[in-house]
């Protein structure tokens, strides 16, 4: 019977899907992402030695649940989400604009996987797939809120021979690590794990010489 069991068990762990792609959020996007401290890096620059250096840190067994590893814990980085706009003046005369730019309703927490690790989004709201959620959540400090959609109103004035550009910058935290998922000390899923959390956002105007 505990044969029989076991047997069963191994047929189920290697039908389990085999995902090695990253599943991602749109900061994975953004144009530039800089930790305040030196040492640290995205769950997207982890390298082959990177994950088995640290699922090394792991036992080789354990009965059953989830075995987290946090390598990055609430680490405060500056981000350039995106550019906005440029305006330039080849003229010889000053120009002037009246400029709105609206930013989009977002939800400040986001996430992203790799290997066999999940996420599931319902409305604005992701979670780590498989009760991964709250053995993350335990390990780090965050919350899941919503930023709202808001104008706002610019009047730029371009010198002869300049442009301006206009970029969402902003703030941040990251946490990220790895993960490994045992059933009757067999592992069945592992893979990196991040969350993105926004603290602020705002628009920042550069002038430049052509």
């Amino acid at each position: 019977m505990k044969k029989l069991m076991v047997l069963i068990m191994m047929c189920f762990i290697l039908s389990l899907p085999m995902i090695t792609t990253l599943e991602a959020d749109e900061y994975q996007n953004y144009q530039e992402i800089i930790f305040d401290e030196e040492g640290h890096q995205l769950l997207k620059h982890y390298t082959k030695d990177d994950y088995n250096s640290y699922y090394s840190n792991f036992a080789k067994k354990y009965f059953m649940g989830w075995r987290i590893l946090t390598v990055t814990r609430n680490e405060t980085v500056e981000f350039l989400s995106e550019t906005k706009l440029k305006i330039y003046n080849n003229g010889y005369s000053t120009i002037k604009h009246n400029i709105t730019l609206t930013t989009k309703e977002e939800t400040k927490f986001q996430a992203s996987v790799t290997g066999e690790l999940d996420l599931k989004v319902s409305g604005n709201v992701k979670k780590f797939k498989g009760g991964l959620d709250a053995n993350i959540k335990g390990t780090i400090q965050y919350t899941k809120s919503t930023s709202a959609s808001e104008s706002y109103e610019f009047v730029i004035i371009v010198d002869p021979g300049t442009y301006v550009t206009i970029v969402t910058r902003g703030t941040g935290e990251i946490s990220n690590g790895v993960a490994k998922h045992y059933l009757f000390w067999i592992q069945t899923k592992k893979g990196g794990w991040e969350t993105f959390v926004v603290t602020t956002e705002y628009f920042e105007i550069i002038k430049e010489r052509l």
